[in-house]
């Protein structure tokens, strides 16, 4: 059995992400199976490439030397890859156009925009829960479109071949009970949530919960955080007043929860649309984007808490881009 590319992108993914369990995401592999072929490539090196410790997987010095001498490599076939791709789309006339798509609010109107914009094209989408595996999937060509996003002190910076644009950027409200006290007010002051449960997503990227904790330390608190839920018995609980939670500002709304802003906008999330720079958007990035961003201002006025929240600040804490 040779080394071959695939086995370089196996031990670069684990490198990268510093975990079995995460470089397999972002490959589209299960953990078993990627564990599977990383043993199987060590056999074929004859040594551990990978050693376990506390917080995921090290290289060992022999996995150092393999990454070292493989990366040039690996960057060379990937370029060569896509290059081919699209010769062959140029001549079909027919671009293949995969978008990545993590959990926002943009993500529906980019598809939207897209059939729009490309109606002939080859489209695909995929989702992910965790939105760090996007980046890494558009450098690598995997990718050429991409829908992400970042928080103040941890901002994203575009792979070597990829460029980002920012359409909008925006407030993160908290959703209470109905029934909680502080539902009755416009904005609600973190700090009076210091006592209170949080809920939040098993699975959440870079950044997201450093931004939360350093704002909620800023006043003087460190949170609970009781749950790891996803979306829909997050909502359950909020609703019975088990838990607060994070909302993203132009959510509609659910019965029995009241999304409200919160006093002095401690917490922001920046929405990040990602292509390839010499892919089939080189040339359409711009007018998607425009259509993007009048899409997401469209909806975000129909969100009553967001709407109410621009009526009193005017405009969101950084304007679009």
């Amino acid at each position: 059995m040779d080394l071959e590319v695939r086995h370089l992108r196996v031990i670069h993914a684990i490198a990268e992400y510093g975990s079995i369990s995460k470089a397999a995401s972002s490959l589209g592999l299960s953990q078993p199976s990627l564990a599977g072929q990383l043993q199987r490539i060590e056999r074929m090196i004859g040594g551990r490439l990978f050693e376990r410790v506390h917080e995921g997987s090290r290289p060992t010095p022999l996995g150092a030397w393999l990454l070292d001498r493989s990366g040039s490599l690996l960057h060379a076939f990937g370029t060569l890859q896509r290059d081919a791709r699209h010769r062959v789309e140029r001549g079909t006339g027919k671009p293949v156009i995969r978008l990545g798509c993590g959990n926002t609010s943009i993500a529906g109107h980019i598809s939207n925009c897209l059939y729009d914009l490309a109606p002939h094209a080859d489209l695909t989408i995929r989702t992910e829960e965790c939105m760090d595996v996007l980046p890494a999937l558009l450098s690598a060509g995997r990718l050429e479109l991409a829908v992400l996003g970042d928080y103040p002190g941890y901002e994203l910076l575009p792979p070597p071949g990829v460029i980002y644009e920012v359409p909008a950027t925006e407030p993160i409200f908290v959703g209470v009970a109905a029934s909680h006290p502080l539902a009755r007010c416009e904005e609600i002051e973190l700090a009076d949530l210091a006592e209170e449960e949080w809920a939040m997503p098993p699975q959440v990227e870079f950044g997201y919960r450093e931004h939360f904790w350093a704002a909620c330390a800023e006043r003087g608190f460190v949170p609970r955080v009781s749950f790891s839920l996803n979306a829909n018995l997050a909502y359950d609980l909020v609703r019975a007043g088990r838990c607060v939670a994070m909302f993203q500002a132009t959510h509609q709304g659910r019965a029995g929860i009241a999304v409200r802003p919160l006093v002095d906008t401690p917490l922001v999330f920046r929405h990040i649309i990602g292509w390839t720079q010499y892919g089939p958007l080189a040339d359409s990035a711009v007018p998607l984007v425009s259509s993007v961003m009048r899409a997401y201002w469209s909806e975000a006025l129909k969100a009553p808490a967001y709407a109410c929240w621009i009526k009193r600040n005017g405009q969101p804490p950084h304007p679009p881009q």
